[in-house]
């Protein structure tokens, strides 16, 4: 959407914080990852242990560079420490009695799932970092916004819905509900935000063309639609800002944050037809952007993974967590909304280095398909893709290739109908397993790569009606 065509107003919520000088944030950065530096070393067996084996304490830490002498922590660390000393690791650096929120990394990991505890400070601040995105798109009080994501572990929907309140605007959570109840209850209260991914919001799209029904004139006073989890293109949003009338946003966060650290303004995800760049709550958390293969800091332009020390979250801090997010830097500049950032991304291209993918805003790793898959003897091969079908629904797809057998068809059917099932039991994602002929599939020397995600090529497809 044209910059020209955006309300002139900001909003903000954390205004002081949001508007920071280079200068300002420079000392904030340094006294809380100082802070945090000291929380974990004291309190934290885990990073006191860290810290000893790479011979660094707290008092290492003397400007904000120094942070690149500690340790870096991953995924598989923080699972071992969970194993090792149930249920929470020996991170905690609170008593067990004042936390008061538990989250789990979503969906079905090969390593497992992250535990990230919480007290009321963190809580406050995961909040807080997202009411500052529905105040920046221009909620205001009494506002409704239809939240499709999940509540429950995960910390996307859970954020959405608490940081809408905190904003004193309304949340609609309707993900319990299908497509068409969905569609129903929204069409019921006069909307003024949507909280989804890409892949939905083309599959709510789709389903309207298929009633005959113009999202501009069902939702006549939108002003913008949230979007989260996936990549996007350019031309597709502009597609989607045409079709619905109003502003396609992002936000970027993570369990590992507990906070959505980034945000677009008022001006949205393509604004003058290019990819826009997210505001980084730089406030929060000190998050660099380095190389994945070298670990030196990158420039913009460049791609990166985010490395990630916490500041907002004392119960159980993560010191240069690696995420293994891609994320692309842009050159930071000044944007006439008023808020400033230590450093711009760009928004709608985050990745992922890992070879997890995300369906259905639930993340999923090929290895646990591997292991359902090939619990049967019987199968030789299969292939997953991840696509949208014409009217924008998500599907994922397992193809099967059995191996040369006396096996009759009716043998077939009955492991495909129990894969079935176990694969939505261990991903919690329903997946298409279809049967295909001996030879099919291509087979691997070297490293394997079963999975393709066709979504962001889907995108273009699917057919809408613009009115």
């Amino acid at each position: 959407m044209q910059r020209s065509a955006i309300q002139k107003e900001n909003q903000y919520f954390h205004k002081k914080l949001e508007m920071l000088s280079p200068g300002e944030l420079k000392i904030l950065q340094f006294k809380s990852t100082k802070e945090t530096l000291e929380n974990a070393y004291h309190n934290s067996g885990f990073y006191r242990d860290l810290f000893d084996a790479a011979k660094v304490t707290p008092d290492h830490y003397r400007k904000n560079e120094d942070i690149q002498r500690f340790p870096f922590t991953g995924k598989q660390a923080l699972m071992e420490d969970q194993q090792e000393h149930p249920p929470y690791g020996r991170r905690l650096c609170i008593p067990p009695e004042e936390i008061r929120r538990i989250n789990m990394t979503s969906g079905s990991s090969g390593l497992g799932q992250e535990i990230h505890c919480h007290d009321q400070v963190a809580i406050d601040a995961a909040n807080g970092s997202t009411a500052c995105h529905f105040r920046a798109l221009g909620l205001s009080k009494g506002d409704v916004s239809a939240v499709l994501h999940p509540i429950g572990t995960m910390t996307g929907g859970m954020l959405s819905y608490e940081g809408l309140r905190l904003a004193e605007a309304v949340p609609l959570p309707l993900a319990v509900f299908n497509t068409n109840q969905k569609i129903e209850l929204m069409s019921q209260f006069d909307l003024r935000n949507i909280i989804t991914t890409p892949a939905y919001l083309s599959r709510i799209t789709g389903l309207l063309e298929e009633k005959g029904q113009d999202p501009k004139e069902l939702f006549p006073n939108l002003i913008g639609i949230t979007l989260s989890t996936e990549p996007f293109t350019v031309d597709w949003a502009e597609r989607m800002e045409a079709i619905w009338n109003t502003v396609i946003h992002d936000i970027y966060g993570s369990s590992q944050l507990n906070l959505n650290y980034g945000y677009t303004c008022k001006y949205g995800a393509v604004p003058d037809g290019s990819f826009g760049h997210y505001h980084l709550a730089d406030y929060f958390a000190l998050v660099e952007v380095l190389d994945k293969d070298t670990g030196k800091n990158t420039e913009p332009g460049e791609w990166g993974e985010p490395v990630i020390t916490t500041f907002s979250r004392p119960a159980m801090p993560l010191i240069r967590f690696r995420s293994s997010d891609r994320v692309h830097r842009m050159a930071t500049g000044p944007c006439d909304c008023g808020r400033t950032s230590n450093m711009l991304w760009e928004v709608g291209t985050i990745s992922r280095y890992d070879d997890m993918i995300k369906i259905k805003a639930t993340n999923v790793w090929p290895r646990t398909i591997d292991e359902a898959v090939f619990a049967n003897d019987e199968i030789e091969e299969y292939n997953g893709r991840v696509f949208l079908e014409e009217n924008g629904r998500e599907t994922a797809e397992v193809q099967i290739e059995f191996k040369k057998s006396t096996l009759d068809e009716q043998a077939h059917k009955r492991i495909l109908e129990n894969l079935t099932r176990k694969i939505k039991d261990t991903t919690q994602v329903s997946m298409t397993v279809t049967e295909v002929p001996h030879g099919t599939l291509p087979r691997f020397e070297y490293k394997v790569k079963r999975w393709t995600d066709e979504r962001i090529e889907g995108l273009q497809h699917v057919r809408f009606v613009e009115k």
